[in-house]
């Protein structure tokens, strides 16, 4: 943009007269050093003097263009020469050639004979010129004094020396980004308008200010203040590391023609008899010869430290290729980044994959194709953390091979940096792993299995504590009051009346059912594990079945209430369906604080009927209710003064599914479990006259009558 704004500007100068004013001129010159300190603030280059030194040359130049062009008027005569102006102007060549010096001095910071060889060369081949046309007549210029003389001679001499500090920017190391070409055109044109200024002065043409010139050094101004704004002027400053030339033929035909202007100028003047200046230009014709001869023995000492280099790289190469084609692994070295190409990858990728070697290396994007994708993204960050800053790359990945089998990959690798210390390649060693893979695999379920059968048979003696712990305390305590009531009937002597002995010869028959109960429960359990049980079938009334087993189950420590809306019949196995019965209702007893009351609903339905058992108890956790079901399983709430063997729900589940039907546990409404057998097969039928619906007493629940 600010380009483009002063080269509009200066086309108003050069082509509407009315604007072609010194003030307008000075405008466009005095932008160049106010962009570049905008340049300098924007942008923050690493060292700032080398622009603040061209920001002062630049102001130094308006400086003396605003005394010479107004000097009549400043001080009231006509201008001298030299005037206080020329000090101004030739101010400005230091700033100028100390500011492309530091920024050479920053971009190489060692050594580079080479190019600063090749620019004496082109300088001093221009320089020539230079003399011949421009310092040769000024110097025998009989009407200037001494002063005068070295004022004019100094002008054309300091344009040689920018020249030349540029010249050598341009053959040193680094990049040539645009704010380089900007620079270099800024001084390509100081050069040629200061030449041509210079040399219509020498042939003793006055000039007239039409522009023309103007305009020069007005593009000068406005290349430099551009390259300053172009966000490229950092890189100026960047070491640059040493690179073979990209095009040799150009340098040698610059070098070549620059080194044939002596002796080409001094043809010249022979044929018009004007021979002079011989000395020197047959000084600068040596001088340049001596150049070449330097260069060319810099070059013949490189071409045999070259082949001395590459000769023994030969040897390393094949010592090298040896050593890795002989490991049992593949040795690679690659680009990074998703499209890098394969550099060098060892013989045995044929062996681990079944990929040649010309066909992975032209084929960069074979390996990230290959990878199986749960693992992409692994193997992909672990480059990426090398190019961050990891001195090693470590990771496992599986790849399918050229057969389509899976091949688990080892890959170790570490970056090769260039020679600025940035990571160029990756060279690293492939291992091939699937056999381990598969050996840690079998191992690790070994482990898992060893661990799963560690468990049961740790779960299995716990059960078997637990169980031989309830079933010896479930005889015990049935046993001892059995014994108890037997010893005092044995012992009586006719001291007990009718009703003592009557109750004691009650309380052993109910434990003595209570030991037929757990044995048949355990019979039953052994039965069925060995497929032996198959159900009776009969049509039943299962309103008089549950009622007679309520009787049975009644207890004084939990109300037990028989819901039932009408009778309900059913083809089933009587004696499983009073165990299921038992069973549930034991269980709710069992694990129910004492008070919590019981309801037993039947339902007949159109596939079958639904017992229900529920109580007002704690309930089943969400986790238990399907393991519930599981022999020797009881809940998280052990009941220390009746344990219990784990059994009971075992058979409800199993005597349900002999009847092709289920049982189930869900959470009561109100709280509480509400345990749920269905059987298929029932059917509704015509109440009985001699059944109630309902009885909320256990001991006054309905007979088998």
């Amino acid at each position: 943009m600010y380009l483009l704004i002063g080269l509009l500007t200066l086309a108003v100068y050069m082509l509407v007269p009315a604007f072609r004013v010194g003030p307008l001129l000075n405008a466009i010159a005095l932008s160049s050093p106010i962009a570049i300190v905008i340049a300098v603030r924007l942008w923050r280059p690493g060292r700032r003097a080398p622009w603040y030194l061209f920001a002062i040359g630049q102001t130094l130049f308006v400086a003396g263009d605003i005394i010479t062009y107004n000097y009549q008027r400043f001080f009231g005569k006509e201008l001298p020469f030299p005037s206080i102006g020329d000090v101004f102007y030739l101010a400005v060549y230091p700033c100028l050639v100390v500011g492309v010096l530091l920024l050479i001095h920053r971009r190489n910071p060692g050594r580079d004979r080479e190019s600063l060889i090749d620019s004496l060369i082109v300088a001093i081949g221009i320089g020539t010129i230079s003399w011949v046309f421009l310092m040769s007549p000024l110097a025998r210029d009989a009407d200037s004094s001494l002063v005068q003389k070295i004022t004019g001679m100094a002008y054309p001499l300091m344009d040689l020396m920018l020249l030349m500090v540029v010249i050598r920017l341009a053959f040193g190391a680094g990049k040539r980004a645009p704010s380089f070409y900007l620079m270099a055109g800024a001084v390509s044109a100081l050069f040629v308008t200061d030449f041509a200024y210079s040399f219509i002065s020498v042939q003793g043409v006055v000039y007239n200010q039409s522009g023309y010139l103007e305009a020069g050094w007005a593009t000068f101004y406005l290349l430099w203040g551009a390259a300053a704004l172009h966000p490229s002027m950092r890189t100026l400053e960047e070491p640059g590391r040493v690179q073979e030339l990209k095009h040799p033929r150009r340098r040698l035909f610059l070098l070549a023609s620059a080194s044939m202007i002596a002796p080409t100028v001094q043809l010249l003047l022979s044929l018009d008899r004007n021979v002079v200046d011989v000395p020197v230009l047959a000084a600068c014709s040596a001088v340049l010869f001596g150049l070449v001869l330097f260069r060319l023995n810099g070059l013949m000492i490189d071409i045999t430290e070259y082949r001395r280099t590459e000769r023994q790289l030969r040897e390393t190469e094949a010592k090298y290729r040896s050593l890795v084609e002989g490991l049992p692994a593949v040795v690679y070295i690659a680009e990074f980044g998703k499209d890098a190409a394969w550099r060098y990858i060892s013989p045995q990728i044929e062996s681990v994959l079944g990929f040649t070697q010309d066909e992975w290396m032209s084929q960069s994007e074979l390996w990230r194709q290959r990878i199986v994708p749960e693992d992409r993204e692994r193997a992909l960050d672990a480059e990426l953390r090398i190019l961050n800053g990891d001195q090693r790359m470590q990771c496992e990945y599986r790849i399918l091979g050229r057969d389509g089998r899976v091949i688990w990959i080892r890959e170790e690798a570490e970056a090769l940096p260039d020679e600025s210390g940035r990571p160029a390649y990756l060279q690293g060693v492939m291992y091939d792993v699937t056999e381990q893979k598969q050996v840690e695999e079998r191992l690790t379920k070994a482990l898992d299995t060893e661990k799963e059968a560690t468990k049961r048979l740790r779960t299995l003696h716990e059960m078997q504590n637990s169980f031989l712990q309830a079933v010896s305390h479930d005889l015990r305590t049935p046993l001892t009051s059995i014994m108890g009531s037997a010893l005092t009937l044995e012992q009586d002597d006719g001291r007990l009346d009718a009703e003592d002995a009557k109750d004691l010869i009650r309380r052993m028959a109910a434990n003595a059912r209570k030991l037929h109960r757990l044995l048949t429960n355990l019979l039953d359990l052994d039965r069925m594990s060995r497929g032996i049980v198959e159900p009776s079938r009969d049509v039943v009334n299962l309103t008089q079945v549950i009622s007679t087993v309520l009787q049975e189950c009644a207890t004084d420590s939990h109300p037990i209430e028989l819901v039932i809306d009408e009778p309900v019949w059913a083809n089933v196995d009587a004696a499983q369906v009073e165990r299921i019965v038992e069973n549930l209702v034991t269980n709710a007893i069992r694990y129910t604080p004492p008070g919590t009351p019981i309801w037993v609903r039947l339902h007949g339905e159109d596939d079958g009927v639904l017992l229900v058992v529920e109580d007002a108890g704690p309930g089943i956790p969400k986790e238990l209710r399907e393991t519930i079901f599981e022999p020797f399983r009881q809940g998280d709430e052990v009941v220390m003064h009746s344990p219990g063997v784990g059994i009971g729900l075992s058979l409800v589940a199993r005597f349900a599914e002999l009847h092709g039907g289920r049982a189930w546990v869900e959470e009561r409404d109100g709280g509480g479990s509400s345990f749920r057998v269905h059987l298929p097969g029932g059917r509704p039928a015509s109440e009985p006259a001699s059944l109630s619906q309902r009885s909320t007493d256990p001991h006054e629940l309905l007979s088998p009558s």
